[in-house]
């Protein structure tokens, strides 16, 4: 068995999905594949392409992204209620959405799905948010604002401290190896693909097609990666910001590989095609990046 990650699939896109329709069926029966959200926004057209996935790969993993939580305007449901609508349809189908163990060539390996969300700044510490001149503040552009319906959470609870709290959160101890996976970055870094230029102000200047949109207030929050590191994982694959990145931080490694929209494939910052999942190989050593 060997273990391979995607994420961002948006098989809304005619294009994507004839993407996952084109996978061997054949090169991946013995493998396990880690889905780290945005599939669709249609429940249904998402469990196809789940089911679809799971006749090539022999075990699905699947946590669900923001677009995977939309709900209509229209609708009563929460998206809370299509979580766990998803969650359980998912489990009926053999979809894995809990920590499960799968002996790969080199070791077994403990796969833990982690259910998260994203801080804003406003909602206290924890955020990943960095200032950004002339951002727009109230997120107008930001598709969330509309799609998105939460309940009414406890007071002060936050949805990204719900979902945190529905994660299994015993250490493994005895593992021999710990993978977590979630759609949000767990660390601000990841949203820059060279960190150290970053905070020397070397990007400044570079053309941005966005300029008012932040989106390190919507990236995702550190209490994810406090989580991922209390289980003790090696490996964390995450998605969400149609960024491919392989690198480590303080001995954990950190793998986004998206398939993402279609007229972005050509600006993914990745040697390996984004039209298949990429294979994480844990015997890469952790004492230099990738």
């Amino acid at each position: 068995m060997r273990l391979f990650a995607w994420s961002d699939l948006h098989v809304d896109y005619p294009a994507n999905l004839r993407t996952l329709e084109q996978l061997s069926c054949a090169d991946f029966r013995d493998d396990a594949l880690l889905i780290a959200g945005d599939v669709s926004s249609d429940a249904n057209r998402l469990m196809r392409a789940l089911e679809g996935l799971k006749n090539r790969f022999a075990e699905v993993a699947f946590v669900p992204g923001n677009h995977d939580l939309w709900v209509s305007p229209q609708t009563r449901e929460s998206s809370l209620e299509k979580l766990h609508a998803l969650r359980a349809a998912c489990r009926v189908c053999e979809i894995k959405v809990d920590p499960f163990r799968i002996r790969l060539t080199e070791q077994t390996v403990d796969v833990v799905p982690l259910l998260s969300w994203y801080l804003k700044p406003e909602e206290g510490d924890g955020s990943l948010y960095l200032p950004k001149p002339g951002e727009d503040a109230s997120l107008a552009m930001w598709a969330d604002n509309r799609r998105i319906k939460w309940p009414h959470f406890e007071p002060a609870e936050t949805p990204a401290d719900h979902l945190l709290n529905l994660n299994h959160l015993d250490p493994y101890d005895d593992s021999e190896c710990v993978v977590t996976f979630s759609h949000f970055l767990p660390r601000v870094e990841l949203a820059f693909n060279d960190w150290e230029r970053f905070i020397r102000g070397e990007y400044a200047g570079t053309k941005d097609p966005h300029p008012e949109f932040n989106f390190t207030r919507v990236a995702g929050c550190r209490q994810l990666d406090e989580r991922a590191r209390r289980l003790g994982s090696r490996v964390h694959v995450y998605g969400h910001q149609h960024r491919n990145r392989d690198r480590f931080i303080d001995g954990v490694r950190y793998v986004s590989h998206c398939l993402g929209y279609p007229a972005e494939r050509t600006t993914f910052d990745s040697g390996m095609s984004s039209e298949q999942p990429i294979e994480i190989k844990l015997n890469v050593g952790l004492e230099s990046p990738v």
